[in-house]
């Protein structure tokens, strides 16, 4: 292959020169090119076929860990595209004392196939290093045909010397982070765009997603190192910062060199130099806060905040109710799944708020709060605190849902698990209407017998889901939104199906992950409910299922009759002690709410990232009559696409300089939806209640005092609308934002607030003698 650009660095070395060579000579010897043995090999029926050959080159790499030899090349190639001028030469990681990169090398050695790589074995001592190279090897322009996937493209570079090129389109997929097959940290490319997780996008058990899940396993390459990196170190990468060297999910990765190498079933790039920041290439670059849209007056959200934990004795929160005791919540394995220090904590908590700050939403469900009950020393209580203190306008400030005691575990909790859901509103822009209502999920408990007699319990659990339901505060009569929180069971749970479907097939592996029938009886409980309920109804949160998963399909748009296989539920499920399936029953059609993201944005829509594959766990689901209203839903990208290690734990990131924005706040990307409600006519009324001693006058933008009317005496109140008088004179209308404060005793001038007069509807001014407060009503 003929080699393109980017000239090796040649490491210059006193070693140069192997003690090998007195002792070992390719002299006399007939030689065989690395592209002929290439060749020769694969037509090898086994690996005791193969005969000794004589190979020279030039090393490109050498290795002592991940792979034990080194990279070498032939010195001209034969320029073909579809042939590798390169090979790996095994020798163990004492063969490569004295090579250094850009000294050519002849050795006598056996040629075969290992684990998908082809490879010589070099006998050792059978090693000879002739020096420096007049010429190094220059790296070939990685090239992805138009007909090819990216693996086929690899398996014709595989033991080269390449380059990464803006050309070769080649973009992050999975961001640096640990590798659980090979147990290594590394980062995943692929061919013109993330990949996209299959049952996101298609049915699963269709042909289709079949055909997606080979098409992602042939559109990898693995960026490996082979010496095993320090925690929060990119070895290849040394401007790696949360500010300025971050990398995100979709970069497009430029002028990295490197060795293609084959392990752990895939192509592997061993990088031979280093990149900067600008070598990543930002296609979807962050941005400070979600896109503004302006014809909506409500916003409404949804975030998972990462085990937002306070129960540690260096935060001081309250225990969550799976806590044995204190000791418990501070050990590393303990109750708390959360920060572990006073520091993580102040980082994660910021990090959040932040988060929430910038998306400013009316009404906000949560998933990943502990479940350490809605006191003074709560996690709920301790984030609106630290988020209200970011508003400076009480108009804008949050107060949290509370369940009522009789739904309330031990009088205190929210179910029995560490974490919970919840939901913030502001009360100037909506109003709870009764109390909130809890929809107690499933439990799943079967007894079986294994195939070796021995007899298996299975007990599994969900979180409660939550319900409130909001009058929107002027808007037209009857107009109310019914707000849904979920967090269903996750995937990497065990559930009997699971357990089962393994007894019989220890390959099983449900593409839907585990306990995707328990799901699936959640999303049917969630459905029974929500059939009763009438008017707008969002239900959202973290579902654990992606776009086209069974429990997704259940609330939206399944039809039993255009599908082969019918979705389950699981079996020996219960609410409570009632029994709700002894065995698991066919799902009926789907409930018919709307995927609001891929609506609007389509299939390919994501929230969340697993094993290099995109996609959307996050969900809000929208009623008909809700969907009318909708005007705009964003996947906040701020988590799904950056680096874990720069979200608040120190446990893997070592020494990393973490930053304080929004960025890696959590795993999940926050999904903010905004409405636009129909309202009534613009109105407003500020009423001066006079709680003081002292009369006073009412003063309006800090200049007018309604000397038009007597004094406002002590116990006394005074109204103002847009048909009063005195505003009309002084030029008050509604939009106006207006300054409010009372003259007492016509002497002492007190401020009240700033505030937006038509948005707030109706409000108090409230003088108590020493300061003057804002209430609305």
């Amino acid at each position: 292959m003929k080699a393109l650009t980017a000239t090796v660095a040649v490491a210059l070395s006193s070693l140069s020169v192997s003690v090998c060579a007195s002792q070992f000579s390719c002299d006399g010897q007939t030689l065989t090119s690395i592209m002929k043995v290439r060749e020769q090999v694969k037509s090898h029926a086994t690996p005791n076929q193969s005969p000794t050959y004589w190979v020279e080159g030039i090393v490109t790499k050498t290795t002592s860990s991940l792979y034990k030899g080194f990279f070498f090349q032939d010195s001209v190639g034969d320029n073909n595209p579809n042939t590798s001028d390169g090979i790996f030469a095994y020798t163990s990681s004492k063969g490569i004392d004295g090579l250094a990169v850009g000294d050519k090398v002849c050795v006598e050695a056996k040629a075969k196939q290992f684990y998908g790589m082809t490879q010589l074995t070099v006998k050792p001592g059978h090693i000879e290093n002739k020096g420096l190279a007049p010429q190094p090897i220059r790296a070939t322009d990685i090239v992805v045909g138009s007909t090819e996937s990216l693996s086929q493209a690899m398996d014709r570079y595989q033991g080269m010397l390449v380059r990464i090129a803006p050309e070769s389109d080649l973009r992050i997929t999975r961001n640096f982070g640990f590798d659980f097959s090979s147990r290594r940290n590394n980062m995943v490319l692929s061919h013109q765009s993330p990949l996209i997780k299959p049952t996101q996008l298609f049915v699963a058990e269709t042909e289709q997603v079949a055909k997606q899940v080979e098409a992602n396993t042939n559109n990898q390459l693995y960026i490996d190192t082979d010496q095993y990196p320090a925690n929060g170190v990119i070895p290849y990468f040394p401007g790696f910062d949360a500010q300025q060297g971050y990398l995100r999910i979709g970069d497009r990765v430029e002028n990295l060199q490197g060795v293609i190498a084959y392990s752990y079933g895939k192509h592997r790039l061993l990088p031979t130099n280093t990149v900067s920041p600008s070598d990543f290439v930002h296609i979807n670059d962050r941005t400070s806060a979600p896109q503004v849209i302006t014809d909506s007056n409500l916003k409404v959200a949804s975030f998972n905040v990462l085990n937002f934990f306070t129960s540690h004795s260096d935060i001081g929160g309250s225990l969550n109710p799976t806590c044995k005791d204190q000791a418990d919540a501070d050990a590393a394995k303990g109750c708390n799944r959360g920060a572990k220090t006073a520091a993580e904590f102040e980082l994660q908590r910021t990090k959040i708020v932040n988060a929430l700050t910038a998306m400013d939403a009316d009404i906000i469900g949560i998933m990943e709060m502990e479940n350490n009950g809605f006191g003074k020393n709560s996690a709920i209580q301790n984030l609106v605190d630290e988020l209200n203190l970011h508003f400076n306008d009480s108009s804008d400030h949050y107060q949290f849902v509370e369940i009522n005691d009789k739904d309330k575990n031990k009088g205190q909790f929210f179910g029995s698990d560490a974490i919970m859901v919840a939901m913030l509103y502001r009360p100037s822009k909506v109003t709870p209407i009764k109390d909130a209502q809890v929809i107690r999920m499933p439990s799943q408990h079967m007894s079986a017998t294994n195939a070796k007699g021995e007899s298996v319990k299975i007990d599994a659990y969900q979180r409660d889901t939550l319900l409130q339901q909001f009058a929107i505060n002027g808007a037209k009569k009857k107009s109310q939104l019914t707000i849904v929180v979920n967090h269903l069971k996750s995937k990497g749970s065990g559930c009997y199906e699971d357990w089962l479907n393994e007894q019989k097939d220890k390959n099983y592996q449900n593409i839907q992950g585990n306990c995707n029938d328990f799901r699936v009886s959640a999303a049917m409980v969630l459905a029974d409910k929500l059939k009763t309920m009438s008017g707008d109804v969002l239900v959202m949160g973290d579902m654990n299922a992606y776009g086209m998963e069974d429990p997704i399909r259940v609330l939206t748009q399944y039809k039993p009759k255009q599908y082969q296989r019918k979705i389950m539920s699981a079996s020996g499920t219960f609410i409570g002690d009632q029994s709700l399936h002894p065995e698991g029953i066919a799902a009926s059609k789907g409930l018919g709410l709307v995927n609001l993201a891929t609506k609007w944005h389509g299939a390919d829509s994501y929230s969340y990232s697993y094993d290099g594959e995109l996609g959307s766990l996050d969900h809000a689901l929208a009623s008909r009559s809700l969907l009318k209203k909708v005007r705009g839903i964003e996947d906040w990208h701020i988590n799904s696409v950056e680096n874990s290690l720069f979200e608040y734990s120190s446990k893997y990131s070592g020494d990393l300089v973490k930053s304080t924005g929004p960025y890696s706040a959590s795993d999940h990307d926050p999904v903010i939806i905004n409405f636009a409600y129909p309202m009534a006519k613009a109105s407003f009324q500020i009423t001066f209640v006079n709680d003081s001693n002292q009369p006073l006058y009412p003063v309006f933008n800090s200049y007018y005092w309604d000397s038009t009317k007597p004094w406002l005496m002590t116990g006394q109140q005074r109204r103002y609308t847009k048909k009063d008088k005195f505003l009309k004179h002084i030029g008050i209308k509604n939009g106006d934002k207006v300054s409010l404060s009372v003259l007492a005793s016509g002497v002492y001038d007190v401020p009240c607030s700033d505030v937006p007069v038509e948005l707030h509807g109706k409000l108090k001014a409230i003088y108590d003698g020493k300061t003057c407060r804002i209430e609305h009503f």
